[in-house]
């Protein structure tokens, strides 16, 4: 099992939820399964997400997950990091830079 800890706007991905609860969403564990196409398959888009963590740590697109891993995803308006939204394309960015972290 995947714990993914849900902030801000991305809620929303959880019915019936609101912005004092802890909203935490649980989805079956995949072997092999990449940060990025866990992110594909909440139907999210890079451009969506600001800063995102894996067990506590900055996470990366091509980061294997493993089971019982915890996850913390937090939308492109809430900014955790000072600085480094620019390099994701957020902020003051007008284009798409690749990067392999969120």
């Amino acid at each position: 099992m995947i714990e993914i800890h849900l902030y801000g706007r991305l809620r929303t991905l959880v019915s019936g939820s609101s912005a004092s609860d802890d909203t935490v969403l649980s989805l079956e564990y995949i072997e092999n399964e990449t940060f990025s196409q866990l992110i594909s398959r909440l139907e999210l888009t890079p451009k969506d997400l600001g800063d995102c963590f894996i067990n506590g740590t900055l996470a990366k697109k091509d980061s294997v997950l493993t089971n019982g891993d915890r996850i913390g995803l937090f939308p492109f308006n809430m900014v955790l990091l000072c600085g480094g939204q620019h390099l994701k394309g957020h902020g003051y960015t007008r284009e798409d830079i690749d990067v392999d972290y969120y």
